[in-house]
Order: C-alpha cells, then sequence, then structure tokens
C-alpha cells in the first residue's frame, strides 16, 4: 500500500548551521506519528518542510504518491495538508464564531480531495459542529482574544480540522493547556476520522504515548530512533538525551524561605486588592500579594483562572480597575510599561515576542529605560555568564533558535536592566524535559544569587513546586489558596479541588 506521507533524507540548513541532517520517516493514511527530541533537535523544521513554510536543502517529500519537494503551501493545502502552530493563529478580534467560519470557507473552496464537507452550503451547521466538538459552543460570541490561552488553543485546532485533512501538522498543542484540556484535546484526537493521519510534535511525553502508535526521536537534527512508544521511552539513548531519567533523580529543590516577605523586610513588589477584567467582566478580583528579594511566589491555576490577565496587569499592559501596586516605595498603579520598568519591574511574557529580525547580540543591546534607583545593568558578559547556550548563538535570530534558547533570550532580555522583580509567564511552555532543568535551576540561581524577586504564573505544577517558596492558587480570579511545596508534599490531595486530580503529582520533598 502507498504511504500517505513519505519523508526521504530531508535535510535543512541555514547558513553554517544545520537543522535537520537526512530525516526520512513514513506515515499511513489514518497513522499516529509524533516527533520528539529536546529543544533544537529540528522538530519544527521537520513540520515545516512537511507543509512548505520552509524548503528542504536535501532529500524529498512524496504526499500520496505525489512528489510535493518544490510546491508551495496553498498547493499543500488544497491536497489536504493542514497545521497548527507553535503559538495559537486566529484572529484575536473575531469572534469564536466568525473564526471557524473562515476556516469553513477556506475549506470549502477546496476541491482537491473527496473528504471536505458534504454539507459546504450550510456553513452554520459547520460552524455549530466545529464550535460543539471542540467544547466552543459557549463562546461562540466571544472574541478570540479574550479566551484563555489554552481555549484558542483549542480554537486553534477546530480551525485546523474545518478543512477535514488527510494529514493534520499538530506543532506543541498541548502547550499552554491544562491537564484536563489536555485529556480534552487527546479524545479529539482519538475522535478523527480513520483517513485522516496525525504528525505531531511536543514536549509532553504522556500525551504522545497517549495519541501516537509510532514515535521518531531527533537530536541535534539527526535520526535516533523510530519505534512504539513503549519501546522509544525505554530507549537508552532517549533516556538519556531528552527524558533525563538517567541523571540520578530530579533536580534538587531551592532553599526555601515560606514567609513572603521576610519578616521585618521590605517587600520589593506589593500588590493589594488588584482588580481587573475584559468588555466589562471581572477576571481578577481582589489579589494581594507581596514578594520580597530573592522569594518566587508561583501563581497556578485552572487555565482560565486570570493567571495570564494577573501578570500583565502588574506590568502595564493592560489597565487596573482599582487596587494598587507598588514597587520598593514607588507606586506605579497608574504608570504605563517603561515607567514600571524603571522602577525595576521587567516581564517575560508567555509566547516570548521576541523580535524576528533582531540577532541575540541586538536583542541585548536594546535600549533598557533608565532606572531611577542606583543600579548598574547587566553588561553582555554577565548576561553570556548566566545563559552560556547564547553565547554560542550572538548572530542568530530568533527563527534560527530552538524553544529553548528563544525562552533564554526573552529572559535575558528582561534581565538586561537588572529588576528589582521578575514577572514570567508560562516559561516552561513547549519546553523538553531538560531544558525545563535548566530553566528550574536558573530560576533558582536568580532568586538565590541575584537576589531577584519572582512571581511566576506556570500550568507545570512540578516546576512550580521546584523552585517556588510560595503557592498561591487561582480559582474563579481569586486567590483561593496559599500553600508552600512543603504542605503540598506533606497532602497531595491538597490542590486536587482546584487544579484537578489529573494535573496534581506529588512532588519530592522539599530542601
Amino acid at each position: 500500500m502507498t504511504p500517505l506521507l513519505h519523508v526521504d533524507g530531508v535535510g535543512r540548513r541555514f547558513g553554517e548551521l544545520t537543522a535537520l541532517d537526512d530525516v526520512s520517516l513514513t506515515i499511513a493514511a489514518g497513522g499516529r506519528h509524533a516527533v520528539i527530541g529536546p529543544n533544537g533537535a529540528g522538530k519544527t523544521t521537520l513540520l515545516n518542510l512537511v507543509a512548505g513554510t520552509l524548503p528542504a536543502t536535501a532529500g524529498r517529500i512524496v504526499f500520496d504518491g505525489r512528489d510535493i519537494t518544490a510546491m508551495p503551501v496553498r498547493a499543500r493545502a488544497r491536497l489536504g495538508i493542514g497545521r497548527t502552530w507553535q503559538h495559537p493563529a486566529v484572529f484575536d478580534r473575531l469572534p469564536v464564531a466568525t473564526n471557524l467560519a473562515l476556516a469553513h470557507h477556506h475549506a470549502a473552496g477546496c476541491t482537491d480531495h473527496p473528504t471536505r464537507w458534504p454539507h459546504r452550503n450550510r456553513p452554520i451547521d459547520c460552524v455549530q459542529e466545529l464550535a460543539g466538538d471542540a467544547g466552543l459552543a459557549e463562546h461562540r460570541s466571544t472574541p478570540a482574544g479574550s479566551l484563555s490561552y489554552g481555549t484558542r488553543r483549542r480554537l486553534e485546532v477546530a480551525m485546523a480540522l474545518a478543512a477535514q485533512p488527510r494529514l493534520l501538522l499538530l506543532d506543541e498543542p498541548t502547550a499552554g493547556l491544562t491537564a484536563a484540556e489536555i485529556d480534552t484535546l487527546t479524545r479529539v484526537l482519538a475522535d478523527l476520522p480513520d483517513r485522516t493521519a496525525v504528525l505531531l510534535v511536543d514536549h509532553h511525553i504522556d500525551f504522545v504515548s497517549a495519541v501516537a502508535d509510532t514515535i521518531t526521536v531527533l537530536h541535534h537534527g539527526a535520526h535516533i530512533t523510530t519505534g512504539a512508544p513503549e519501546q522509544v521511552r525505554a530507549h537508552d539513548d532517549v533516556r538519556r538525551v531528552y527524558l533525563a531519567t538517567d541523571a540520578g533523580g530530579q533536580t534538587e529543590t531551592r532553599p526555601r524561605d515560606d514567609t513572603v516577605p521576610a519578616d521585618g523586610a521590605r517587600p520589593v513588589l506589593t500588590v493589594e486588592g488588584l482588580r481587573a477584567g475584559y468588555h466589562g467582566a471581572p477576571v481578577i478580583n481582589q489579589i494581594s500579594l507581596q514578594l520580597g528579594a530573592g522569594q518566587v511566589v508561583a501563581v497556578v491555576g485552572r487555565s482560565g483562572a486570570g493567571k495570564t490577565t494577573l501578570i500583565n496587569t502588574i506590568a502595564g499592559l493592560h489597565p487596573a480597575r482599582s487596587g494598587q501596586i507598588t514597587v520598593d516605595d514607588t507606586t506605579v498603579t497608574d504608570a504605563g510599561p517603561r515607567r514600571r520598568q524603571q522602577a525595576g519591574l521587567s516581564l517575560v511574557p508567555q509566547g516570548r515576542h521576541l523580535f524576528k529580525n533582531l540577532t541575540v547580540a541586538e536583542h541585548l543591546r536594546v535600549p533598557q529605560p533608565a532606572r531611577r534607583q542606583t543600579s548598574t545593568p547587566l553588561s553582555a558578559a554577565d548576561i553570556y555568564e548566566l545563559f552560556p547556550t547564547l553565547a554560542g548563538r550572538r548572530r542568530h535570530r530568533p527563527g534560527q533558535l530552538s524553544g529553548g534558547e528563544q525562552q533564554m533570550l526573552a529572559m535575558a532580555r528582561a534581565l538586561v536592566g537588572k529588576p528589582r522583580a521578575l514577572l514570567l509567564d508560562e516559561p516552561s511552555e513547549g519546553l523538553a524535559p531538560t531544558v525545563i532543568d535548566d530553566l528550574a535551576r536558573l530560576i533558582t540561581d536568580l532568586s538565590t544569587q541575584h537576589e531577584v524577586a519572582v512571581l511566576l504564573a506556570e500550568q507545570n505544577l512540578p516546576l512550580a513546586l521546584r523552585v517556588a517558596d510560595q503557592l498561591c492558587v487561582l480559582h474563579e480570579g481569586a486567590i483561593a489558596l496559599r500553600t508552600t511545596p512543603a504542605a503540598v508534599a506533606a497532602d497531595p490531595h491538597l490542590l486536587e479541588g482546584y487544579l484537578g486530580a489529573a494535573a496534581v503529582t506529588t512532588p519530592e520533598p522539599a530542601a
């Protein structure tokens, strides 16, 4: 039987950098194939070659018996290749129903294969069906930009499915999703028609094992192994370079200081009675926090609980309806983002938001607002000491970096001005397990050695438990529980009522 997709010895170079080298894989109609590997392994590059957004510099790509190696993106889409992206690509200003209607309209105009909507002339019915299948029925009139990150991700997947693709390419579909949302996505993919093949890239190994019947592992652009999930997870090289299961266990947790801030110490960041929302609807309500120098507070909660709204309101990207925000002795509630930076507040946003045309070195030379307090900015040498991986990437642009390197660059850019308080919004999103280990060590070093106060919004509960002094659980826009990693270790069920049993794992006892 002719395979649906055959990737034969493909390669891709960016100047002197080899992103992919002689990679091959085959997917049958209805197959479920995952590609995993450390950040920088070439996974997204492979998806881009199949989708046509990047040309291959070597090898051949065959789809349904047709050589598509030189075929443009639109022609591949007409053949039935659909995709999602690392960060949700939706029309933020348009309602959910309009996003789905546009996706359906595009699909109805493609007639190159017979699996399109049979009732293409009834778009309203199709949109209702798509919204219902994706659990978006109650959001049909909501602008996509007002949805939580996880819900926007579900919308993007629904838009890709509107074309009823023969091959669906998914790039980090679980990034930013809660455990419950990952379970929902798993069911959605399981319910796809047998004729629809899936090629996905993801770092959530349990999700990958549940969805895929075959897994290919890449490392530094080269093929390591391909096999069934259980075979791949037991492979020695995979465990060493990707799963980090032979390194003697989990990275040590940080020294704990459960008082935030320490008794008698002046807080670096104070948030009192903060309220904010969108389009007249409240999202966060009466939030109060205090962070001292060198302390880490993690804000956790289900998707839509208000974590990103809280971070963006503190950073000045979203207006507060009431309450007060103070950095050291400076009240910044009514100030813009620039003045908040001058006061010592810095943000690493979800999705990184790097300048695609600037190199690493140029990102670190972007002028920073002058600090009002006396503070010497970090030099390039200081930054490269903190982020040694970036030192060898000075001339690379974000598109030439792995996801982990992009996250490190976003953090490095935020630290150039030597902030007093650092806001991190979902920093582990899309990172491999080994890179999350590096991220945990970096957050710990910033707080313990550089005395930076860190406010962390994070879906990855194990990471939050490893690095935080205190956890604040957001539920329906309010802090429902303040606790510590030690308390969660003593009572593994403590967070289940707020996060769901699937999201809660038993952490290692705090050091």
